[in-house]
């Protein structure tokens, strides 16, 4: 076998062994976009909250549930600041009051993440 040919057979085994598909891999890739869940504290901290507003309650048609998506004609509102709250971005969810449970949202997708008893 000449040198070229040796050569190109090294190139084609060396290419085979950094394709995709020798390269597999068993971790599955990080889940970031789950929602978090509020601590009592800052449950606590909305039923407060909403005792004291009273905001007006929404019309979804249908009992709030978790995983449903809220309709783009029912308002959100902003969930009050506290000083205890531990992680970040659990400023950046809204609710919204429906019968007797206070209905968490996540905004962008508008789902329901958690239900909170008033």
């Amino acid at each position: 076998m000449s040198c070229k040919a040796l050569l190109a057979m090294a190139g084609v085994v060396a290419l085979a062994a950094t394709s995709p598909s020798a390269q597999q891999t068993s971790v599955p890739p990080a889940d970031t976009a789950s929602p978090v869940a509020l601590s009592p504290e800052k449950q606590a901290v909305i039923r407060d909250h909403v005792k004291r507003f009273n905001p007006p309650a929404a019309d979804l048609n249908e009992p709030a549930r978790v995983g449903m998506v809220v309709p783009p004609e029912t308002d959100l509102l902003v969930l009050p600041e506290d000083r205890t709250t531990e992680v970040p971005t659990v400023t950046s969810y809204s609710y919204l009051v429906a019968g007797d449970v206070i209905a968490i949202v996540e905004p962008d997708s508008r789902k329901v993440i958690q239900l909170i008893k008033r």
